[in-house]
């Protein structure tokens, strides 16, 4: 599968039973205690082993998207990461024994650092950005365990619903895209922005090629004065990806915005 949330991998659970489950999850998931077992979510797709991760954590890298299409996980851990670095910290804490307690909204997860590796040893899904898995591999291995016990059903989301995961805020759907002025004022307090592209968006061109299909990304900025929007892509977060008011309003089909996270 492209590391898209938009295609529908044939014999996959239904995405509206999934998103059912996923918010029963977020609402009644019991948090992990101490001496808990790390948990090994199932391997999903691409993957044919593990291999420990000697990466070292290094907050202040970006996170990356691997080939597992959940964009609407990486794209708000982007968003999250741009506007509130210190909720990354405060979500890892060491055990001491080589693993991680990962601090969620709804509980916690202890996870190791095994992670995905495709046949030649090669990571599979998120990384820290030109480095290894480190960070985001941690939070998106608690995730897959957490929320859905399996890398695989991680592979189509809504990006409110990644938000929703790692902020636990209220969240607001805008699908009447709001201006750059507005979207500058969201940022400035304090707030995860991330926008949601839609089947013909490849028909939009950006300065990086034609946006990608029913993909999320992280809205990082806004200038008021010329409309432009500032946007961070997970397939390439150290790139930063700058539209007019036209292609943005052609592009993208929603926004999802988080409540402050000051």
């Amino acid at each position: 599968m492209t590391p898209r949330h938009g295609a529908r991998p044939p014999g996959r659970v239904p995405w509206r039973r999934r998103l059912r489950s996923l918010v029963q999850a977020l609402r009644g998931h019991a948090p992990a205690g101490p001496g808990t077992a790390a948990a090994m979510p199932g391997p999903g797709p691409h993957a044919q082993g593990v291999r420990e991760d000697a990466t070292r954590i290094d907050l202040a890298a970006r996170p990356r998207q691997g080939r597992l299409g959940d964009c609407w996980v990486i794209a708000a851990l982007l968003a999250v990461h741009e506007q509130a670095p210190d909720r990354i910290a405060a979500a890892l804490r060491p055990v001491g024994d080589g693993t991680y307690r990962v601090v969620l909204p709804a509980g916690e997860v202890v996870v190791d650092r095994r992670m995905p590796v495709d046949a030649a040893g090669r990571w599979v899904y998120a990384t820290q950005s030109g480095s290894g898995p480190g960070w985001p591999g941690l939070i998106e291995k608690a995730l897959a365990a957490h929320l859905a016990g399996s890398y695989g059903f991680l592979a189509r989301g809504l990006g409110r619903y990644g938000l929703r995961a790692l902020t636990g805020t209220r969240l607001r759907m805008h699908l009447l895209l709001p201006g750059s002025a507005r979207i500058s004022t969201l940022l400035g307090e304090g707030r995860a922005v991330l926008a949601s592209t839609h089947p013909l968006s490849p028909l939009v061109r950006s300065p990086h090629g034609p946006l990608p299909a029913n993909h999320v990304m992280a809205v990082v900025g806004a200038d008021a004065a010329t409309g432009h929007v500032h946007l961070r892509n997970p397939w390439r977060p150290d790139e930063l990806l700058v539209l007019d008011r036209r292609r943005f309003r052609r592009g993208f089909l929603s926004l999802d915005v988080s409540g402050p996270l000051g």
